[in-house]
Parts: C-alpha cells; structure tokens; sequence
C-alpha cells in the first residue's frame, strides 16, 4: 500500500489492523503498512490511543514483561517470507533498514507501555521554583500553574468518562463544558476531589492543607477520605480541607489575594511570618528559619510584587524592621 493508499485509509480500518496487531494477527502486508503509518510522530497518539482501548478489552491479560520482550526481539528479526510463505517484497539496501528502524520504534512504543503506562495514558505538566506556566488542555480548557507543581492530564479523554486531572501544587482552572456533559474532575493527593461541567477556580494542594476558591459558576467538592456529604460552593467561596478531610467554608471570601501568584505578587491579609516563610518555601523552594517564636506570630499586610526569594526577603527585612542572614544556598534565618 503506497502513501496515497495510507490517506484514503479510515480509522476503522486502521484500529482492525492495530487491533490484529497486538494480538499477533497482523500479516506481514499490516505490520508493513503500520511501520509507513507510525513515520508520522502525529500518528503516535492514535496508536496509544487504540492500545488502551485494546488493554481495556482484554482485562484477562496478564503480562509476562520478560517474555514479552523476548517475543518483542523476535518479530522484530521475522522476515515476512517466513512467516506466512508469501513472495519476498523487492526492497533497496536502503529502504530494508529504514522499515527496520520503524519497526523497532513501534514495538518499542509497544513494549514501554507495560512498565511506562502513567506516560502514555497522561500529559504532565510541570514548573520549577519560582516559575509560573500556562496551558490548554484537550479538551479546550485552559490551566495556569503556579511555581513547584505538577499536573497530569488523560491523552484519551475522548474514551474515558470523564476528564479527571491529577495536581500537586496549586493551579488555577478555567474549564469549558462539553456537549455530552462530561464532568471535569481535579484530584489531589491527599484524597480531595473537585467536581465541575464548565467554571473557573483554583485548587491548592501543599502539605499543610488543600483549598479550593471559586470564582465562576459551581463546583462540588468530596473528600475520599471520609464518608461526609459533598460540599457545594458557589463564586466567592474558598474551603480549606484539613489533613483528616473535614471543609472549612468561608463565603465570599477575598478571592483576589488566593489569585496574586499569577501576576508574581505576594497578597498578605494579617499573615503571620511563619506562613509567610511556608509560602516562600512552597513558591521558591527557600528555606526561611525565624527562631524567635514571637517574631514569627508577627503579622503582615499588604500587596507586594515579588519575582524571587530575595525579593520578598528585602521587603520584609524593610517593613519589619528585621535582619536576614544567609546561611547557606536556598536558606536564610531571619533575626530581629
């Protein structure tokens, strides 16, 4: 099958053949045909794609990851006159290797997907210390990342029932509704769940506490930690959820200051410097010690632009009339 015969083929003709091909169906004319398919990085994402969906037929099937290696080495080695007794295909010296080289990378793909699963079924998403980052999912919603956060996003969102991201850190959501109205879905690891069809929030999720703010439409909060009823919020709204999973609800609450991080700037409503330290942390990856216990209940607030640790650091050191000290790369004790 040429190049213009590879266009004019339909998808259901393509996933009979992927289909015949992992289950070891596949003549020798298909295997050609897939190697001159998977040329196309593009076509890469179809073929996870009917490979999950194939996974997901077959439940039964356990594999046996050395075995299957081994078989992986062998086909890779079948030359198509062996295996079925068809007339060998002419073929350069030159082209025989390339079409080697396309199959080792198709069973390649193939083979990684046992051991490697988190990286075929999800897009990450990640940002460094002190860096901010935006993007659109699949599915036409858009995310922004604030600094040291990660977020997993399904490639095949298409086949499941719904569209369930995985965070850690904090991110802020804008998220479109779809015609079959397929919930949009945002786990945290800490067993939080934020259920939505189409709003825009934010959901923080550090070590000390997950939160969520709203600031469009509705959302439905659930912790699998617990067996209590699930919280509606509405816009305004911001919920803390503690490590046991119990909401903390504050209604209409100040929204824009849980949104500062976007445009680098630090929001302090009576913060005590001990948080103020967490943030830094959290935001930077900075540790700041403040052995005096009654220095770090002080309170602070304000609106700051700040693009790096050391800004926030001078900013404080100069409002409260305070000393810091470095002690050694990405710590600082700050002193009265």
């Amino acid at each position: 099958m040429g190049r213009s015969q590879l266009k004019q083929m339909d998808a259901t003709h393509l996933r009979k053949i992927l289909w015949a091909y992992f289950e070891g169906k596949a003549t020798p004319p298909q295997k050609r045909l897939l190697s001159e398919w998977l040329k196309a990085t593009a076509h890469q994402e179809t073929f996870y794609e009917v490979m999950h969906e194939w996974e997901k037929a077959n439940p039964q099937i356990v594999p046996d990851l050395a075995a299957d290696w081994e078989e992986v080495l062998v086909r890779l080695q079948e030359r198509p006159e062996e295996s079925c007794g068809a007339t060998p295909v002419l073929a350069t010296t030159r082209r025989r290797p390339m079409m080697r080289k396309v199959a080792v990378a198709a069973m390649l793909l193939l083979a990684a997907g046992w051991w490697q699963r988190e990286n075929i079924l999800y897009t990450t998403y990640e940002t460094g210390f002190g860096s901010t980052r935006s993007f659109t999912l699949a599915d036409g919603s858009k995310v922004t990342l604030n600094a040291n956060s990660r977020l997993l996003y399904p490639r095949f969102t298409r086949i499941n029932p719904n569209r369930e991201a995985r965070l850690w850190g904090e991110a802020e959501f804008a998220v479109v509704h779809e015609a079959d109205d397929r919930p949009f879905l945002v786990r945290t690891p800490d067993r939080l769940e934020v259920r939505v069809l189409g709003t825009e929030f934010v959901v923080y999720s550090r070590e000390e506490e997950s939160k969520v703010v709203l600031t469009k439409g509705k959302v439905q909060l659930r912790s699998l930690k617990t067996d209590l009823p699930s919280l509606d919020i509405l816009p305004g709204d911001i919920v803390t959820i503690d490590r046991k999973g119990t909401f903390k609800k504050w209604e209409q609450g100040a929204v824009e200051q849980h949104l500062a991080w976007k445009e680098h700037r630090f929001v302090f409503d009576r913060t005590p410097l001990s948080v103020v330290a967490r943030q830094i942390r959290e935001r930077f990856g900075v540790e700041v010690i403040i052995p005096d216990t009654i220095l770090a209940a002080r309170t602070l607030s304000g609106n700051f632009p700040a693009e790096t640790a050391d800004d926030v650091i001078a900013m404080l050191t100069r409002l409260l009339n305070v000393q810091s000290v470095k002690l050694e790369d990405k710590k600082y004790r700050i002193n009265l």
